[in-house]
This record gives C-alpha cells, sequence and structure tokens, in this order.
C-alpha cells in the first residue's frame, strides 16, 4: 500500500474515531511504527490533526483540509488565479449564480464585470465580503455554521438553506478528480453541500488545475456525469482529456 493511500484511510479511522494509536495502526497496516509516525506528521500539517502520545487526534468532529485554506501553503496559485479569471467571464447578465468557497473559485471575486446585475449566492464569508462592494451585484451568503479556517458556512443550516434557490450557472472547486470519474472535497460537511448544488443549477462549471486529475481525497461528492464545463490549465495531459471526453464535458482552457 503507497503512503497517500494509507493516509486516507487513516483519516477515514480519524473521521470515525475521532483518535488513533500509532501501534495499532502499524498493527492495521502491517509496517513499522516509524511510518505511521512519519504518516502521522505529515496529516498534521494538511489537517486539521493534532499529535498526542503516541498517536493523534481530531481538533473538530470532522477533518478539514486545513491545508486548503492556508494562503501561502496554497499550490499552482497562478494557474488558479487565470482559471478564476476565465470562468469569471462565463457568467452572463442577470444570471443568479452559486460560488462555492474552493481556493479557485473564490478568486472569482476578483474578476467580476461591475456593470453586470447578478445574484451570487455563496457559502465563502470572503466572497460575500468582496462582492457586497459591487453595486450591481445582489449577495447570498447562506448560514450555518462558521468554519474559521476557510472563513465559509456549513452544515445543515446551510444544506437547507441552498434547496430555496435555482442557479443559472454554479462554479465549484475539487479536491481532486479521480480516473474513474469521480469527484473528491477535502471536507465531507461542504461535500455535501455540493451534492445539493449539482442539482440546483442548469449548468455547472468545475474549476481545477491540471495537478487535481488522477488523483483522490477524502470525500466523495459526485461524478463528472454531472459536470457539463471543466476551466483548467494548459498542463492538462492527454488521459485527463480522454477522461473528460469520455464524459462528454467540455474544456475550456485559461
Amino acid at each position: 500500500m503507497d503512503a497517500r493511500t494509507r493516509c486516507l484511510q487513516i483519516l477515514d479511522i480519524l473521521q470515525q474515531k475521532h483518535k488513533v494509536k500509532v501501534k495499532d495502526l502499524a498493527a492495521l497496516f502491517g509496517t513499522s511504527e516509524m511510518t505511521i509516525r512519519r504518516d502521522l506528521n505529515i496529516l498534521t500539517q494538511q489537517y486539521n490533526i493534532i499529535r498526542t502520545h503516541g498517536g493523534a487526534k481530531l481538533i473538530q468532529d470532522s477533518v478539514v483540509k486545513t491545508i486548503s485554506f492556508d494562503e501561502s501553503k496554497i499550490e499552482n496559485k497562478e494557474a488558479k488565479r487565470l482559471i478564476a479569471k476565465k470562468a469569471a467571464t462565463l457568467i452572463e447578465h442577470r444570471q443568479k449564480i452559486y460560488i462555492d468557497s474552493g481556493s479557485t473559485t473564490r478568486n472569482m471575486v476578483h474578476f467580476f464585470n461591475k456593470y453586470m446585475k447578478n445574484i451570487i449566492v455563496t457559502n465563502s464569508i470572503t466572497i460575500s465580503e468582496i462582492a457586497v462592494q459591487f453595486e450591481n451585484i445582489s449577495v447570498v451568503l447562506l448560514g450555518g455554521e462558521v468554519l474559521p479556517i476557510a472563513k465559509c458556512t456549513f452544515g445543515p443550516t446551510t444544506e437547507e438553506q441552498v434547496l430555496n434557490h435555482q442557479f443559472d450557472a454554479a462554479f465549484l472547486g475539487t479536491a481532486a478528480i479521480g480516473s474513474d470519474g469521480f469527484l473528491y472535497d477535502g471536507y465531507s460537511l461542504e461535500g455535501r453541500l455540493k451534492v445539493s448544488v449539482l442539482d440546483l443549477a442548469k449548468k455547472v462549471y468545475l474549476l481545477v488545475d491540471s495537478s487535481k486529475f488522477n488523483e483522490f481525497d477524502i470525500h466523495k461528492f459526485g461524478s463528472l456525469n454531472k459536470i457539463d464545463t471543466v476551466i483548467t490549465d494548459s498542463g492538462l495531459k492527454n488521459e485527463a482529456k480522454q477522461l473528460l471526453n469520455q464524459y462528454n464535458v467540455e474544456i475550456i482552457y485559461a
């Protein structure tokens, strides 16, 4: 078993039990305790996990991929910025759109056409704070519990409120796209919100840099058969292009 697969299984155990022991994991995976300690050290840098004596535990009730929200640690920043810029040009006049709180999608707000009249629905506090400054844009911030590190809302209230809307277009991010066409998120509760949005939008745009293909993460929230268009960078490999063509997904390069 490779390290990435093992780490994701450790995260799954943490999601269920909230704490783990090094010796138990070593026995479960048939590897050394040193290897497990190394895995846990990596996970603490990327998720809401802290090391304990002989193991590790969750800081909150659910696993959160904290590295996704730390601007200093976000990878492929320029590609994400260009993807967001391209996505913003696809918004049409008088549309009601949904934008999630991903590291790529939240950059879209910097490229809005301030002369267009639109309604923006989002769970991102960051997006709402900036978008509300545009005179012609109406902003709906979904309520719910606040995830401080992500500056977004989540949970049952958020999921219930989004059902009151229908969208002309939705712009979503994803932590990974598997070779099987499944979409993954690094945080299960926000993933549940995306599941609803996929069914509420007439057109769904997925903003994803080329490094996210042929990968997987904690939570599966959908499939490429729910996506109309992928906006990505020029580094997209042939394997990924074939996968998107298989699902009849339009590709737009930033």
